[in-house]
């Protein structure tokens, strides 16, 4: 519920991270008003205007797409008229439009073309061994085809109808996909699935391959692959990516789950010791945090209950950007 609602001084504070870009959308006394604010945002797509309360000089640039008379497609910033573009396909420039008004006035137009592409495929991967691409939903590879622009459609009626097949035959509204005007597919290096792992993101140096880490999402692998080959690869960039994953993977530990209670439990001598049970895994990291913190006192654990703020959550996710918080 509390999903980007942080506590600092004594108030609350909207934080959302949308293409990338980490944007405030300010402070509130409680976390009732935070929350009511929230929930607008997310009515309105988290886009700062009259709408959602903002004052005129806070609110993002609005934009519009119009064809430019040759069959392809621009975006016009609607304030000063600034453009960007030609695109062939009207979808993939509407996507465009949808991600420029996070840039405010600081547009990078190549990322947001880059995040735009990524948007446009998402879901879809290419095996490039077998040759065919792949339409991959919650883990699970839904269709394949040699056609991209076949997948594309199926992947669009799936999403909108589910695996409901009558409601799929029977659409009469879909997006018609043209060969020609789609955006260069991405075909990502370094990344490879595994049913265990999920995600695995990877780079060959010479003659050995660098493991960076295992990612619960293909956008996040992609964008972290991303982050690294803008920095050329760097190895401070990738032992801080390198930690951070880790640190990822090890958020759990000690704590196990029972049904929809938490516990913190570790092996002492050869003896299992118990730390208590949580109603939520965020109390509980931060209660085992606490305990590593201070040598496993295990007198302090209602203290640590005490004192914890529950609208902070833990810091780390595999579904967020917030891994390049502090880059």
């Amino acid at each position: 519920m509390f999903t980007n609602i942080r506590k600092a001084n004594g108030k609350y504070v909207i934080e959302k991270t949308r293409y990338g870009q980490r944007i405030n959308y300010g402070t509130y006394d409680t976390p009732e008003d935070a929350l009511k604010q929230k929930e607008l945002l997310m009515k309105y797509n988290w886009i700062k205007n009259k709408s959602t309360g903002y004052d005129k000089k806070e609110h993002f640039p609005r934009y519009c797409v119009r064809e430019n008379g040759q069959g392809k497609y621009i975006v016009k910033n609607k304030k000063n008229g600034k453009t960007f573009g030609s695109y062939k396909s009207r979808k993939y420039a509407g996507i465009i439009k949808k991600i420029l008004p996070f840039y405010r006035d600081n547009v990078n137009i190549k990322r947001i073309e880059q995040q735009a592409t990524n948007e446009f495929y998402r879901y879809i991967t290419y095996d490039k061994l077998k040759g065919y691409y792949k339409f991959r939903h919650k883990n699970m590879v839904i269709e394949t085809s040699k056609s991209l622009t076949y997948l594309l459609e199926e992947r669009d009626l799936y999403l909108k109808y589910g695996a409901d097949e009558e409601l799929m035959c029977n659409a009469t509204q879909i997006y018609r996909y043209d060969e020609d005007k789609l955006p260069p597919f991405p075909h990502p290096e370094n990344i490879t699935y595994d049913e265990k792992t999920k995600y695995n993101l990877r780079k060959q140096i010479r003659n050995s391959s660098l493991r960076i880490g295992s990612y619960q999402s293909y956008e996040l692998a992609l964008l972290i692959r991303e982050y690294l080959l803008k920095n050329n690869w760097n190895m401070e960039y990738v032992n801080y990516i390198k930690d951070i994953t880790a640190e990822i993977h090890n958020r759990n530990k000690y704590i196990v789950k029972n049904e929809k209670t938490y516990y913190i439990q570790r092996n002492v001598r050869k003896k299992r010791c118990y730390y208590g049970s949580y109603g939520n895994i965020h109390l509980a990291r931060y209660v085992r945090d606490k305990l590593i913190e201070n040598n496993w006192n295990k007198d302090d654990v209602g203290k640590y209950k005490n004192e914890y703020d529950g609208y902070n959550e833990s810091q780390y996710y595999y579904d967020t950007t917030d891994i390049f918080l502090n880059v």
